[in-house]
Formats: C-alpha cells, structure tokens, sequence
C-alpha cells in the first residue's frame, strides 16, 4: 500500500509544472521517492536476505532502507519547517525558495552519506526481518562491549557490522529523535 500510495503522490506532483515548482511539492515528491525505495525494499525481502539473496543483496537492501528512511525522516522535517515558515511567518514562495537546496540536499545528503558509510564499514547484515545496520554474527561481542567491560574477550568476533549498534543509533535512532522533538 506505501508504495502505491508513493507513486500516486509523486505521479500527481508531476503531472503539473506549478506544482513542480513549489517546495512543499517538490519535498513531497522526494518524500514519496524515498518511501517508494524503502517499500520496495521490504517487499522484496525474501530476494535479498539469505537464503535466497546474497550478501551483495543484502548490502543493496540495506543501503535502499537505509538512504530512503534517514531521508525521509529529514525531508518530513524540512516540510514540517517550511510549514512553519509560510503559516505561521507568512513567508512568500520567492523568499522560501531561495532555501530550496537546504531543504532537500541536507535530507538527502544525509541519507546518501549514512548509507554509503554503512556500506562500506560493511555494517548492512541480516538482522531478524531484513538487511540493515547489524552485527554478523548477530549475537557476536563489538569492540565497544570489550573496550568497556562488557566481555571477558580480547578482540571482537563480529566478522561484519562490528558495532553495528552504535551506529544504528548515529546513523537512526538519534536523527529520529531529534527529529521527532523538532
């Protein structure tokens, strides 16, 4: 049904060259984009998750659920702020538009940059449902549990995603958060 409902919003926003114009579309339109990545991503899980994928598909899947959350989560917030700029300030579309860039290439940097980090410390692995920011083994010791105690280990025995956790949190959880506090 996202995905669906993405391709419906982005087929409407470009169906119109005024619409195509203004930011709030234009930001819903990269919304729906990155939600129709995510969604697809999930559909096709069985396909790249082991048995039937790779690790290759693994790293795909995981760097299109991370790119398209992450940016997603930061375009929401751009078109929560430019909301809040035309309703509440009354601010024109001559002067909202001169922040365009920010609007979306931050969003997108953002997910771009933190999916491209993820995959090449290799930290995209199966986790309980699908590819994304894990240690393999998933019950393997990081480095971060050994640095501070929390294992009788010397070294780590993650053979990828190690601290996977961590990053989960940089690269996620914490930008959620914030978000959600914005």
């Amino acid at each position: 049904l996202s995905a669906t409902g993405s391709l419906m919003i982005a087929s409407q926003v470009l169906q119109k060259k005024k619409n195509r114009v203004k930011l709030q579309q234009i930001i819903l339109l990269a919304i729906s984009i990155c939600d129709f990545l995510s969604s697809a991503a999930w559909i096709f899980t069985d396909f790249f998750m082991p048995p039937k994928g790779n690790q290759q598909s693994c790293d795909a899947q995981g760097f299109l659920l991370q790119f398209g959350n992450s940016s997603n989560m930061m375009l929401m917030v751009s078109l929560q702020v430019q909301y809040i700029l035309v309703i509440k300030y009354g601010w024109s579309d001559r002067k909202i538009n001169k922040l365009k860039p920010y609007f979306l290439i931050l969003p997108l940097g953002f997910g771009a940059l933190t999916a491209t980090v993820s995959l090449v410390l290799k930290l995209f692995n199966p986790s309980y449902w699908d590819c994304w920011l894990m240690p393999y083994p998933v019950d393997c010791t990081s480095t971060f549990e050994i640095k501070y105690g929390m294992s009788d280990l010397e070294e780590s025995d993650c053979v990828r995603g190690d601290n996977a956790f961590i990053f989960q949190w940089a690269f996620f959880f914490a930008p959620l958060w914030a978000a959600t506090v914005i």
